[in-house]
């Protein structure tokens, strides 16, 4: 049951990568994508209640939600709910050789190009760094 449900979480990985790889370059997503997604993302939002908590209302996970894709549904439901609302010009791919990762660029001028700075910024800083010292030279 395990490797089931690891195989159906790589699906989705899968799927909203390229959901959002779509968006992103102005395509539209495909129908069998979307479909993963929505499914994972509606077993979600079952798996979540609503409680009263000092004054509040809150949403919470379910006390019997479970099972090996409560995980992967929670990830759709966040991704939908959180990141598919954004505008799509904010949704971005990663800019750095050899990265796959995609982003939500909430920098307040629009025009971040690396999933993260410290990661894949600073090397592309640092090679064009090193060919523009290569030149001088």
């Amino acid at each position: 049951q395990a490797v089931a449900a690891l195989a159906r979480a790589k699906v989705l990985r899968e799927a909203m990568f390229s959901l959002v790889a779509a968006l992103a370059s102005g395509r539209a997503p495909s129908e069998a994508h979307l479909a993963c997604v929505e499914s994972h993302w509606r077993a979600g939002a079952l798996a979540r209640e609503l409680r009263v908590i000092e004054g509040r209302v809150v949403v919470r996970p379910r006390n019997d939600a479970g099972g090996l894709d409560l995980i992967a549904d929670v990830v759709a439901h966040r991704m939908v709910e959180q990141v598919l609302p954004a505008p799509a010009r904010r949704l971005r791919l990663c800019q750095g050789p050899n990265c796959a990762w995609t982003f939500l660029d909430t920098s307040k001028a629009g025009r971040r190009r690396w999933c993260d700075m410290a990661v894949c910024g600073n090397t592309a800083k640092a090679r064009r760094f090193q060919a523009r010292s290569a030149t001088t030279t």
